[in-house]
């Protein structure tokens, strides 16, 4: 156990361990060399690296994750992303006083409040997303850093059954269902959107992955899967509410810098997403999906032996496959509607959220990003954004 596990259970009682640290911890590993190089007096290898078997208390873990990242994302919403988003608006709308050669600073009216307020709110929403998925895509590619050739069959399907984990590894994965369970939560509190149920399959989807990867031992694939899904939502939202994801015309990224007038960043963020998407989603689950099917049963037996971890049988190797395929073909659905939205501002048409909110907003927060200015290179739309404008009025 770990030193600071040591020092957080010695404030709380013992039927709260499970829900703040890791459980089922197992004697570290120590190869016959090591043991070679231990004192008599000292009884284990203070290097040997501790690892962690699962059961059912790992429930209660999960549970503290979807509760704590609520906790988090109300924070981080109110008080610092919010916070950065109002502060940095006024002090554009100050600059923009200054060049029209304004002698005194105009009340905001009532409706320009309005507005700003909605652009924070969904600048933050953004940002709550944008922070978690670089943190945990980034300690995803640190977890597979420390494998020796993480990627190749003998990897991933070789060491099968992983029934012991690092007590990284284990954390990684209990703290992303959690995730996805405070997604669940998020998703169902906030303004639906036209694609409620669409967004709402996928979280199921991802929960029951996650969770029968973790339970059969296959968390080595999993955490491929992992990091490669974690590329895109840097710039793309798993986040919900008002701020979904998929179809959606800008990124994650991109929004937060259309929101604070960075349009040429903005720009360039939309076309790393595109890039991306197709190098992590389109080819990256597609060689997963080939490599579950061509090189699992190659390593590993169809044997379903609790006892021994082996959970691999003809059911659950099609079941497998069948649920990352389902994830394949949304995220080519998804692929086809972002490049619609990049062709159609490509040809001057200019780019529209389809998933917007299933009742109208009020008047002042129709279109909160018509405040926003468009990117230079979206110049050429001008014209034909101010048609289409003019037909809506």
């Amino acid at each position: 156990m770990s030193a600071t596990s040591t020092y957080i259970h010695s404030f709380l009682p013992e039927a709260l361990h499970p829900f703040v640290s890791l459980s089922y911890p197992v004697a570290p590993i120590q190869t016959p060399l090591t043991k070679l190089r231990l004192h008599p007096a000292r009884k284990r290898d203070p290097t040997a690296q501790q690892l962690y078997g699962q059961g059912p208390k790992d429930v209660y873990f999960v549970v503290f994750c979807a509760l704590a990242f609520t906790l988090l994302r109300e924070i981080c919403l109110r008080y610092v992303l919010s916070a950065f988003a109002r502060r940095w608006l006024l002090r554009a709308r100050r600059r923009e006083q200054a060049a029209k050669d304004e002698t005194s600073r105009r009340p905001m009216t009532k409706l320009e409040k309005r507005k700003m307020e909605h652009t924070v709110t969904r600048f933050a929403e953004q940002g709550w997303s944008f922070l978690y998925c670089t943190t945990y895509w980034l300690l995803g590619g640190y977890i597979l850093s420390r494998i020796p050739a993480p990627f190749s069959p003998e990897s991933i399907w070789a060491t099968y059954p992983n029934t012991h984990l690092p007590p990284l590894t284990k954390f990684y994965y209990l703290s992303q269902l959690g995730w996805w369970f405070h997604q669940l939560y998020v998703i169902n509190t906030e303004k639906r959107r036209n694609d409620h149920w669409q967004m709402f399959g996928h979280h199921i989807l991802t929960i029951v992955l996650i969770t029968g990867s973790y339970i059969a031992h296959f968390t080595r694939i999993g955490t491929i899967l992992h990091f490669l899904m974690d590329l895109c939502d840097i710039f793309l939202p798993v986040s919900v509410g008002r701020a979904q994801q998929r179809s959606c015309p800008d990124t994650q990224l991109a929004k937060m810098l259309r929101y604070l007038s960075l349009t040429t960043l903005c720009d360039l963020t939309f076309v790393v997403f595109l890039v991306a998407w197709l190098f992590s989603r389109q080819i990256g689950l597609a060689l997963v999906i080939r490599t579950c099917y061509h090189d699992a049963p190659r390593f590993i037996p169809f044997k379903w032996d609790p006892s021994q971890g082996m959970y691999l049988t003809q059911g659950t190797y099609y079941g497998f496959i069948s649920l990352i395929v389902v994830l394949f073909v949304l995220a080519s659905i998804w692929f086809y509607m972002a490049c619609s939205v990049a062709v159609r501002v490509i040809r001057g048409l200019g780019a529209e959220d389809s998933r917007s909110d299933d009742e109208g907003d009020e008047e002042g927060e129709k279109d909160v990003l018509d405040q926003v200015p468009e990117s230079a290179s979206a110049s050429v739309t001008g014209q034909n954004g101010a048609a289409v404008r003019r037909r809506r009025k």
